[in-house]
């Protein structure tokens, strides 16, 4: 019993990390119906500058962790900026899903080059004890993903329903030529969400990095599981997607531990088709709401 309650424990630890990356997608998605391929590889560098800034820089781990999130959360905007707003030619358009991931190839080949192949662990400021729950033991490191993402995702929510951005970007998901009519640029808004979404990607490489060995080849398979939990829940809906990538995360673990391994990304990618051959909008889509403005 020990062994089931350690692994739905260290499943929804690494489920709440999807969960948070592939809240990253929703957020573009809705603005304006783009993705960033490239955002597994934003995860990577999240956790890359995370490890330079802790260990080789020196800074302190509270700085480390936002100037590795503030700085990624910059690189999405420019990415917006240079290689989706460009390509981003109306609904049918594809060109931005063609030059996000080149942009994603780019970035992996420009931090191979300056960081190597080498791997590394930043240290988590909780040490490397563990928490025992009624027998069971998971690393306080590995527990405490589960409160900060869950505090993460409440500034997000008070964002979205509170803050004067939060209406704009909803009213923007809802009816984007009625915001330009009343003044307000879409541009602006639709960037906003990418600063956003990169913002997530830094902190979850960060966080990921004080449990897990960074390297530059981590981005394409964290970007792969992150959009697979997307379309699992549906792209447009936030909550269904924090419980897909909890479901997600706890399913791969006890496949790894009572199957094998080799079998968890094979599990992962069936799902998704699975899915899509049944329900192709997700699990949990949601329809658009109408936001009064």
């Amino acid at each position: 019993m020990s062994l089931v309650l350690q692994l739905i424990i260290s499943g929804l630890a690494v489920g709440a990390l999807y969960a948070l990356i592939a809240l990253g997608y929703s957020l573009t998605y809705v603005v304006n119906g783009t993705l960033n391929m490239s955002q597994g590889q934003l995860v990577m560098l999240g956790g890359i500058f995370m490890f330079g800034f802790s260990e080789h820089a020196g800074v302190p781990f509270p700085a480390a962790f936002l100037f590795s999130a503030v700085l990624v959360a910059l690189l999405n905007l420019l990415i917006e900026r240079l290689a989706i707003r460009k390509f981003d030619k109306g609904p049918n358009s594809i060109e931005w899903v063609l030059s996000t991931i080149a942009v994603g190839i780019i970035l992996q080949d420009v931090a191979l080059y300056f960081n190597g192949p080498d791997e590394g662990v930043t240290p988590s400021p909780v040490g490397t004890g563990m928490l025992r729950i009624a027998g069971a033991g998971i690393y306080w490191k590995e527990f405490v993903f589960l409160p900060v993402v869950g505090i993460l995702l409440g500034l997000l929510v008070f964002f979205y329903r509170k803050s004067h951005y939060g209406l704009w970007l909803r009213a923007t998901a809802d009816n984007r030529k009625a915001i330009e009519l009343m003044g307000v640029s879409s541009n602006r808004i639709v960037a906003i969400a990418y600063m956003l979404s990169g913002l997530l990607a830094g902190i979850g490489g960060a966080l990921m990095s004080t449990h897990y060995a960074v390297s530059v080849d981590i981005g394409l398979p964290l970007g792969l599981k992150a959009i697979s939990v997307a379309i699992l829940a549906g792209v447009n809906n936030p909550k269904g997607i924090v419980v897909s990538g909890l479901l997600l995360g706890v399913a791969e673990v006890f496949i790894g531990q009572y199957v094998s391994t080799a079998f968890r990304e094979m599990f992962i990618y069936g799902m998704v088709i699975l899915v899509l051959y049944w329900k192709p909008m997700g699990l949990f889509n949601a329809r658009q709401t109408t936001i009064k403005v």
